[in-house]
């Protein structure tokens, strides 16, 4: 392992996407995401996916600056063209938009097509919490759910997240998927050998494993069997279908699983109906009687919180020797100077 300065990261990655010819907003934009997202401590979906972000680019199969076009506007819903951009660009860009709609209309449904991968949910719902907003962000990419019962990939496995404010210092945030794991999830549990439960799919023969490898190469299942296949249907409308994008498997090829990417973001302003002070009240006193309920119960967003936390204070993060060389690969691609280590 190596420890590493969140200050030199952000040199780092800084310098790389202005090698690639990022304007100095967009890779604040993005470096800030990564720094952030990173300090949820969860190991996946976050600076971990940078090397893989920068080979796109590099090879022009994302546009560095993308412009976005508007494609359709009604009352609080607009939907929009993200140019093949970083989703990470593409979804603050979207959820500022929502913000701006909620704030005239008191819900604000803003969705895009031609996007890509976003990282997670939780930096844009977040955005939307700091603008006295609920935030809800949905997802969409190729088939990789099945149903228990029939065969194949049948859907999408709908990456859905929410965040809400709260008196707490933290906001509520939920960020899933409507699958059991993530694909990164079964690669960390296939590398450290690490199985899985056998309800979470299938392998490619067709039976239930409890191999997180196999469980890769067959197919995924959606959480609560039918009820998560509901679910992923309505995540497929709000995203593909309202987009003007690609439906399930209309675009097919071998770069579907980035190409078929659209997402949705939808703000709703917490004083809408009432003023914030009533409304911080009621949606803290929600999250507090839960925990008389249950004390030793876990909110979706504290775990994350007190990593961040601890993160601020050291004020650096270990890496370990794969993700250091990626990195370091990167930057050697580009001539820029590598990432330095305590």
């Amino acid at each position: 392992m190596y420890t590493v300065k969140f200050n030199e990261l952000k040199v780092f990655m800084h310098n790389i996407l202005k090698k690639l010819g990022m304007t100095e907003s967009n890779i604040e934009t993005v470096v800030d995401i990564y720094i952030e997202i990173t300090k949820r401590g969860v190991g996946h979906h976050d600076i971990h996916n940078f090397p893989s972000r920068v080979e796109r680019l590099m090879s022009g199969k994302i546009t560095v600056n993308p412009e976005f076009s508007l494609l359709a506007s009604y009352g609080c819903m607009e939907s929009w063209d993200g140019d093949n951009g970083l989703g990470e660009l593409i979804n603050t860009f979207l959820m500022e938009r929502a913000v701006s709609l909620a704030q005239d209309h008191g819900i604000g449904f803003s969705t895009v097509r031609n996007s890509n991968h976003y990282l997670a949910s939780s930096p844009y719902t977040t955005q939307a919490t700091e603008r006295g907003c609920i935030g809800i962000v949905i997802a969409k990419g190729p088939p990789s759910m099945g149903v228990p019962g029939t065969d194949g990939k049948v859907i999408g496995q709908s990456p859905v997240g929410f965040a809400f404010p709260t008196k707490r210092e933290w906001p509520v945030i939920l960020d899933i998927c409507l699958a059991y794991a993530s694909g990164e999830q079964l690669l960390r549990r296939a590398k450290g050998g690490q199985p899985v439960p056998e309800w979470w799919g299938v392998g490619p023969d067709g039976r239930p494993t409890s191999d997180a490898e196999q469980l890769l190469r067959g197919t995924k299942y959606p959480i609560g069997g039918h009820k998560g296949f509901g679910l992923a249907i309505l995540c497929e409308l709000l995203t593909g279908v309202f987009s003007q994008g690609p439906v399930l498997d209309e675009q097919e090829g071998p770069d579907m699983a980035w190409k078929s990417s659209s997402h949705t973001a939808v703000a709703i302003k917490a004083d809408a109906l009432m003023d914030m002070d009533s409304y911080i009240g009621r949606s803290s006193d929600l999250i507090d009687r839960i925990d008389a309920r249950a004390p030793s119960i876990h909110i979706p967003g504290q775990h994350s919180y007190k990593n961040k936390v601890e993160f601020e204070r050291s004020a650096s993060i270990d890496i370990s020797g794969e993700l250091f060389d990626k990195l370091n690969q990167c930057a050697k691609a580009l001539n820029v100077e590598g990432l330095a280590i305590l």
